[in-house]
């Protein structure tokens, strides 16, 4: 018999913790739980460990030194590996707004690496549909108004690799690129706008459901004009994006969004730019110039820029600004976002017959072994 058996570890289900074991056959979770060992299969012992789903991140920039807007295998190749190494299974590479070309040639390469690397679950386009006046670190000269021909024009043939769009739905335009978007299976996403609550409000009644990087790079929340903060906290099915690195969002923040939510809805995101674990210095993100410093990573004006976030930092932070409980606080890095991409009914939790992309990971959230359909492609040394 063929296969992987983790033994020992402590079973990290969407609602509680179980002491079991995991048999892995056929890339698939063939058992969970209390059952004899099966004979001459490969073994890992995870005692004082937690086994878990692996990390889905649905925006992500690049990491390990690359971005993967430079659009080489070689950039691809190493972002990639290093998002592996902390237990990141399934992830959606994602490109600012920057020129047609290059944001087509984006899509085609993550096309390409969606046939063959299994990590990548298809792309994320932060942009160019997004307004000037929430541009943060988008490049405003690449910008464009909303359209059904410029939606096309971008996504044309590559419209099954496009999961998720960011876009501004107060522009004038941004109901047909919204109807579009849904038209391809993707999801519309407000960000990188200065829509009111009742603009947002309007793009919930056309069928937006989701929220980039819930806070940043949108209206504020204020007492006169809640803005799309309000109209996300409000409304009970919608998701939202959350970096929770302890800069782009306070942490008490993040305990009252979690206190309204109960974890419904939230999707832990890094948000990570090539420096991700690198030295703080100059980087790029498409043509902008960025620069980290203390690991915070910003535009020459002092625009937040990304983040040099990993995915199992953002669930360790997570359960201390809010105190919530590590199933919780795994739920909205691996199922709230496996359910926003429709792929719930294979990944994102530990059930048998689910894909086998796991990661198993100690107290302090330190990645000790990544496993992608069954094969473990990251070990901690």
């Amino acid at each position: 018999m063929s296969g992987l058996l983790i033994q020992g570890g402590t079973l990290v289900l969407p609602d509680r913790l179980v002491k079991g074991d995991l048999f892995i056959q056929k890339a698939k979770i063939a058992k969970m739980g209390s059952f004899p060992p099966p004979k001459g299969v490969q073994t890992i012992d995870a005692k004082g460990l937690y086994i878990s789903p692996g990390f889905i991140d649905t925006h992500v920039n690049g990491g390990g030194g690359r971005g993967f807007m430079e659009n080489t295998e070689e950039a691809f190749e190493v972002a990639i590996h290093f998002h592996v190494q902390h237990g990141t299974t399934g992830l959606l590479p994602t490109a600012v707004a920057a020129p047609l070309e290059v944001m087509r040639a984006f899509l085609e390469l993550v096309g390409e690496y969606r046939k063959r690397d299994r990590v990548v679950l298809g792309a994320h386009l932060n942009g160019p549909f997004v307004s000037p006046k929430r541009a943060g670190a988008i490049d405003p000269r690449y910008i464009l108004s909303p359209s059904l021909n410029a939606f096309r024009e971008l996504t044309g043939k590559f419209e099954r690799v496009v999961k998720v769009v960011t876009l501004a739905p107060e522009v004038k335009g941004a109901r047909e690129v919204v109807a579009a978007v849904l038209g391809i299976g993707a999801v519309p996403s407000l960000g990188h706008s200065d829509a009111t609550y009742e603009e947002a409000l309007q793009a919930l009644r056309w069928g937006l459901r989701h929220f980039t990087h819930i806070f940043n790079a949108m209206r504020e929340l204020g007492h006169h004009e809640p803005g799309p903060v309000g109209a996300a906290l409000e409304e009970e099915d919608v998701t939202m994006e959350l970096i929770v690195d302890g800069v782009h969002v306070h942490p008490v923040l993040v305990r009252l969004l979690h206190k309204v939510k109960k974890g419904r809805g939230v999707c832990l995101v890094t948000d990570a730019i090539s420096a991700t674990g690198q030295p703080d210095g100059e980087y790029r993100l498409g043509d902008v110039r960025v620069i980290v410093r203390e690991g915070i990573a910003t535009t020459e004006v002092g625009a937040l820029a990304g983040s040099t976030l990993t995915m199992n930092r953002a669930v360790k932070n997570f359960m201390e600004f809010t105190g919530c409980s590590l199933p919780e606080a795994v739920r909205c890095a691996t199922l709230n976002p496996a359910r926003l991409l429709g792929i719930a009914d294979r990944k994102g939790s530990l059930a048998v017959g689910k894909d086998a992309d796991l990661v198993i990971f100690d107290e302090d959230l330190n990645v000790h072994y990544t496993i992608l359909g069954g094969e473990v492609v990251y070990a901690r040394r």
